[in-house]
């Protein structure tokens, strides 16, 4: 029995062994990029044009720039339409809710950007002080409107259509004044 029991566990090992045995096999490099928006790509004439897939609703107009940073890599970009010698890259994001333009140089700095997006979440602060100096009225719509030199906004404000009952009234506000009371109204 003992020599049985002895027997079995010398083949299950050898088996066990034997199935562990590789035979090594040399790979070959393999270059892997990330560029999720290179399947969106439409060239117009000298401008180019994506259409962004946001992984949320709001993702992209609540910060586009920061949004083109993360998911836009200008130096592949230069380096695929290399051979066409371009001074300048306008590229033009999109999205259901608007559109950022980015006009970056030929080293691939940005230069300008302008932004538009319509009926959008506005932030926090924004919606605090719209209610605060106008108590029962509803939004019905909004623009954002931007622009600015490289990554800086030099330029923002937030146009807002309200109602009350038969009255109808425009604001906009501009979000660096947020804290004063920097509303300006249009009956």
């Amino acid at each position: 029995m003992k020599t049985l029991i002895f027997s079995l566990l010398l083949i299950a090992g050898t088996l066990v062994g034997h199935a562990q045995e590789q035979e090594i096999t040399q790979l070959e490099e393999a270059k892997v990029g990330f560029a999720p928006l290179d399947a969106k790509i439409t060239r117009i004439g000298d401008s180019f044009s994506y259409t962004v897939e946001e992984t949320y609703s709001g993702e992209f107009s609540e910060n586009a720039i920061a949004f083109m940073k993360a998911n836009f890599d200008i130096k592949n970009f230069i380096a695929e339409f290399e051979g066409d010698k371009y001074s300048s890259y306008l590229v033009t994001f999109k999205s259901s809710k608007g559109y950022l333009s980015a006009d970056f140089n030929h080293e691939g700095e940005l230069v300008r950007t302008s932004q538009k997006f319509k009926d959008i979440v506005l932030p926090l602060d924004i919606r605090r002080e719209l209610y605060m100096a106008n108590k029962g009225w509803t939004m019905t719509s909004n623009k954002y409107i931007a622009s600015g030199r490289g990554d800086v906004l030099d330029n923002e404000v937030y146009k807002v259509k309200l109602e009350m009952g038969n009255q109808k009234r425009n604001v906009k506000l501009d979000p660096r004044s947020v804290s004063g009371i920097a509303v300006a109204i249009n009956e």
